[in-house]
């Protein structure tokens, strides 16, 4: 049997995260981010998977808590560096509700 790659299976745990309920929420974030980090680090394709399910965040998603793991993952893997479109844009959708 071969095993899914993992940027397929972070991919395929987001969408099953937002069909069941239309939302993603810190904890399913944190899921995503442990099947990307099992082997200890990100591709690029999982820092690309990753981008995508941080610039798909809702206002409803973005809870302070949500803000601050959001803020971690873009310090944390530099992923301001590998999307910064994406993540400025649910910045300044950030900054536009304070």
């Amino acid at each position: 049997m071969v095993d899914e790659p993992k940027w397929l299976e972070m991919k395929r745990h987001a969408f099953e995260a937002y069909t069941s309920d239309g939302r993603l929420d810190v904890h399913e974030l944190e899921s995503i981010v442990e099947i990307g980090n099992r082997d200890g680090g990100f591709t690029e394709d999982e820092k690309l998977v990753l981008i995508n399910v941080i610039a798909n965040l809702t206002r409803a998603d973005m809870t302070d808590h949500m803000w601050a793991k959001v803020e971690e993952l873009v310090q944390k893997l530099e992923l301001e560096h590998d999307s910064e479109a994406s993540i400025e844009g649910v910045a300044e959708d950030h900054e536009d509700d304070n």
